[in-house]
């Protein structure tokens, strides 16, 4: 495939970004219902017998860790906006 042709491919794919995003989606919910028939291990924890369990805990803990980047780590880090000069 040429540069030309990849490139009107691509546009093609982002002015349709709307429908690719729900495809996205409704391939993540077709998946997620097929997995909560299965179980895959023996639950160790309180929790982790309930399906979906690692998916929830994951967004948590990628929410909190965000949010501690942002409130408490970042002032420790940030330089000023002319730090390296112009």
């Amino acid at each position: 495939m040429s540069q030309q042709g990849l490139g009107e491919l691509l546009a093609k794919w982002r002015d349709n970004a709307k429908t690719w995003k729900y495809i996205f989606f409704a391939v993540l919910g077709v998946l997620l219902v097929l997995n909560v028939p299965f179980v895959s291990h023996h639950p160790h924890f309180g929790l982790d017998k309930y399906p979906g369990f690692f998916a929830g805990f994951g967004l948590f803990v990628g929410l909190g860790m965000v949010i501690i980047m942002k409130k408490i780590v970042q002032p420790f880090i940030k330089r000023k906006e002319d730090y390296y000069g112009d």
